[in-house]
């Protein structure tokens, strides 16, 4: 089964279930799918080697942070991944297109305590925005009754951001204020508004497919991120690489991951190699896949709500 150990680890938390009046045990739906999250940006900082990002190795092409800023700014951010799980089971009688203001202002609050744990190094703007809007749903869902699997989740996605590259893209007409903004009016890329707007289409049509593929023919964890990982580099219009390096880092990059993908008979050892020799170069290039890193963190999340929206249910208390 997927995530044996996540969810032996999960079933070891005191908090998963709460009891109720009637004798029964509920679970805490905000303890699991927020500790999931928390997870998963554990996971994915931890993975190493990866090509351009902070790792247990090195900084990557960045010089503000290292894997000690990304392990604070995470562990600060542990509770509000709870929150934005709360801040959707609190709303059942919130049509799902209507959650994203809710969901917003715990992302602001979110956003500031990072930035204060951090020193102002921008960590996990990114994660905490497609991770506020996967806990949010999934609380939205639970408490209606509805199963939280990761199409469900999407579809609630969907519907909560269909109007966001409009309203927040289109509708600017003078000096962009932030990088995605910028980014827009020179390229046409609408970055991760974009992909939550069509319900993040890189996780689902790649990255998910290829992480369930590889454990299904039993690849270890960390061997299956690793290769997750370069199949959303190879599809993702990744703005973090278009910032730093312009369309022709964005295409250097995804041609290198599919280079390593396309690789026949590739040991775990000469795949971390290839992808050593090229964090090598991207950090000579100034170029981090850091929007693909947060989609390979979302992509383990919704594969665990697969699994626990099935295995997990309310049982009574012993």
């Amino acid at each position: 089964m997927l995530a044996n150990r996540t969810l032996d680890w999960l079933m070891d938390d005191c908090c998963l279930y709460e009891p109720k009046e009637d004798g029964e045990s509920k679970l805490n739906i905000c303890v699991l799918a927020g500790n999931l999250a928390y997870h998963a940006m554990m996971l994915e900082v931890h993975l190493t080697p990866k090509a351009g990002l902070v790792d247990c190795t090195n900084s990557g092409a960045h010089q503000d942070m290292n894997l000690a800023t990304f392990v604070k700014s995470s562990n600060v951010l542990r509770p509000y991944m709870k929150a934005f799980v709360r801040a959707g089971y609190q709303a059942p009688n919130t049509l799902a297109r209507d959650l994203l203001p809710r969901l917003r202002k715990v992302g602001v609050s979110a956003e500031k305590t990072m930035l204060d744990a951090t020193q102002g190094v921008n960590t996990h703007k990114g994660m905490i925005f497609t991770m506020g809007l996967i806990c949010g749903a999934v609380g939205w869902l639970y408490r209606k009754g509805i199963s939280y699997d990761s199409h469900r989740v999407r579809a609630v996605i969907k519907e909560c951001c269909a109007t966001l590259v409009n309203e927040q893209l289109r509708s600017i007409h003078l000096t962009p204020s932030t990088t995605g903004e910028r980014l827009y009016q020179e390229y046409g890329l609408t970055g991760i508004r974009g992909e939550a707007q069509k319900g993040y289409p890189t996780i689902f049509e790649y990255g998910l497919p290829a992480y369930t593929r590889a454990i299904a023919k039993g690849s270890s964890e960390e061997r299956a991120l690793s290769e997750t990982l370069l199949v959303l580099m190879s599809r993702n219009q990744d703005t973090n690489v278009v910032n730093r390096a312009g369309l022709a880092g964005l295409k250097y990059v995804k041609q290198s991951a599919k280079q390593i993908l396309s690789t026949p008979n590739l040991s775990h050892k000469k795949l971390e190699q290839q992808i050593e020799a090229l964090d090598l170069a991207f950090i000579e290039q100034n170029i981090s896949p850091g929007g693909s890193a947060d989609l390979l963190a979302a992509t383990w999340l919704l594969a665990q709500l697969d699994i626990c929206s099935q295995v997990l249910i309310n049982k009574q208390a012993t």
